[in-house]
């Protein structure tokens, strides 16, 4: 009796363990692999050579206005995972390099 009380006990045990944790494994894989992006806006209002390329040039959060287009002498918005990334992306680059990889433009 024992033997089987304890099989019993054993297979339950086991059965419950292979079930716990599953939805929180899952879930943190899934948040792991999805990507979060950030929208940078220009605040900048100078066209001087490596103004385009100063992260201090650019806020986190979409255009205050509706005035970014597609033409236009400034960028407006680029999408970037954080601030490290969007150093990156701009770093080394001339005014004109950094309106090709921008999202918008404005004037």
């Amino acid at each position: 009796m024992k033997k089987v009380f304890f099989s019993v006990a054993a297979i339950l045990a086991l059965s419950l363990s292979a079930f716990a944790g599953t939805p929180d494994s899952k879930d943190s894989r899934t948040s792991n692999q999805v990507s979060s992006t950030g929208v940078f806006h220009y605040v900048g209002n100078s066209t001087s050579p490596g103004a385009f390329a100063n992260p201090a040039n650019w806020a986190e959060g979409p255009a205050p206005s509706n005035n970014c287009g597609t033409t236009g002498d400034k960028p407006c918005e680029i999408t970037a995972e954080d601030q490290t990334e969007l150093q990156a992306m701009l770093s080394g680059r001339s005014n004109t390099s950094v309106l090709t990889i921008a999202d918008s433009r404005r004037n």
